[in-house]
């Protein structure tokens, strides 16, 4: 998984860092939220995949930044006949289409899942049924005494 600190968040969605700090205080942002050292203390960094599909990206992400998300393949060059890299090429696009194919089922699951959140938080909370069916519940010692 990469992580990002919150500054090159900010950067990247062209948000404030303040946003992105209320997105990290969130109870449901903690798995993704992670402290980092850093040299002039501790950092922040939150996982890109999870901010993305937060706020999607407004710049393109530096060169420095795209060497921590991604780790490179590294392929030995073959020397003499460039024709021998069109195989590895076709791959690397096979490779690449079964990937995007893959965040394009990810992104359509989790859109259902979230909708399907949404109805579920719509539904009335649910309810304790005392003694013979009344639909009262229990009332606490205090309750009982100040109504």
């Amino acid at each position: 998984m990469n992580y990002i600190t919150l500054k090159e968040a900010a950067k990247a969605t062209g948000l404030n860092e303040m946003t992105i700090r209320r997105l990290c205080k969130k109870v449901d942002s903690k798995p993704y939220v992670r402290l980092k050292d850093g040299k002039n203390g501790s950092l922040y960094t939150i996982q890109t995949n999870y901010l993305f599909d937060k706020y999607p990206p407004k710049q393109a992400l530096d060169k420095i930044q795209l060497d921590t998300l991604y780790t490179p393949v590294s392929i030995e060059p073959i020397q003499g006949n460039t024709q021998a890299y069109t195989p590895v090429l076709a791959v690397k696009d096979e490779l690449i289409q079964v990937l995007k194919d893959e965040i394009a089922y990810l992104r359509e699951e989790n859109k259902g899942l979230r909708e399907e959140n949404k109805e579920l938080k719509l539904l009335p909370a649910a309810y304790n049924v005392t003694q013979e069916g009344s639909e009262n519940p229990k009332k606490s010692f205090w309750q009982r005494i100040w109504g």
